[in-house]
C-alpha cells in the first residue's frame, strides 16, 4: 500500500501496517479483511474472549477519531472507516452465534432450512402449538418447562456448532445452526409474550 501522505511503501518490515512506516500516518483500513484480521485474532470458533476484548479495547483507543480531530481530512476519514470497521468485527465474534455464522460463511457454506429432517420440522410445530395451548390458558407451569427443555436443546445445538467447527467440518455446523434458529424461535415467542404481559400489566396499573 502506497501512503497517502508521504507516496511511499506504507507496509513496515513485518508486514501491512494501520499506520504508515515512513511518516506514522494512519492509513485506510483494508476493506476486505475479514473480521478475525480486524481483530488481530486466528480465525477459530474457540477464541478466547476475554484477549479478544482487550485487542478491541486497545485498538479502539488507537483508531479513536478523537485523536485525529486535527488531523488531516485523509486521516479523520480512515481513522472513522477503521473503528466501524473495528465495531463491526467485536459485533460480530462476542456472539457465540454470529461468530459460528460469520466462520460458516466465511468456509463458502450456507445455513438452509433444507437441511433439517421433516420429522424435526413436525416435532417443531407441535411442539409450537403446544406452547401455543399453554399461553393461551396461562399454564406458566408448563411453559417454564417447555422452555426449559428448548434452552437444553439450543445449548447441546451450540456445543454441536463448536465442536463441527473446532473440527473443521462447516457443514456440519451448517446442519446444527439450521436446528438451532428454531429453537431460538421458540424461546423468543415465549420472550415476546411475557414482554406483552408485563406491558400489559404496566398500563393496568398506569
Amino acid at each position: 500500500m502506497i501512503c497517502w501522505s508521504c507516496k511511499k511503501d506504507a507496509a513496515s518490515d513485518a508486514g501491512a501496517d494501520a499506520v504508515c512506516a515512513s511518516c506514522g500516518a494512519l492509513q485506510p483500513p483494508d476493506r476486505g479483511a475479514d473480521h478475525f484480521a480486524v481483530l488481530e485474532l486466528a480465525p477459530e470458533y474457540a477464541i478466547d474472549l476475554a484477549a479478544a476484548e482487550e485487542a478491541y479495547k486497545r485498538l479502539s483507543r488507537q483508531y479513536h477519531p478523537d485523536r485525529f480531530a486535527r488531523a488531516d481530512a485523509r486521516a479523520r476519514r480512515a481513522s472513522l472507516e477503521r473503528t466501524v470497521q473495528l465495531n463491526d468485527a467485536w459485533r460480530t465474534l462476542r456472539d457465540p452465534v454470529r461468530r459460528a455464522e460469520y466462520l460458516i460463511a466465511r468456509a463458502g457454506v450456507k445455513v438452509s432450512s433444507d437441511a433439517v429432517a421433516p420429522a424435526f420440522l413436525m416435532e417443531i410445530m407441535e411442539l409450537r402449538e403446544e406452547l401455543a395451548a399453554a399461553l393461551a390458558a396461562r399454564d406458566e407451569a408448563k411453559v417454564a418447562r417447555m422452555s426449559e427443555e428448548m434452552r437444553g436443546r439450543a445449548a447441546a445445538s451450540m456445543a454441536a456448532i463448536a465442536a463441527a467447527l473446532d473440527g473443521g467440518q462447516p457443514a456440519q455446523a451448517a446442519q446444527a445452526l439450521a436446528t438451532l434458529r428454531y429453537y431460538q424461535r421458540f424461546l423468543d415467542e415465549v420472550a415476546e409474550r411475557a414482554d406483552g404481559d408485563r406491558r400489559a400489566l404496566a398500563v393496568g396499573h398506569g
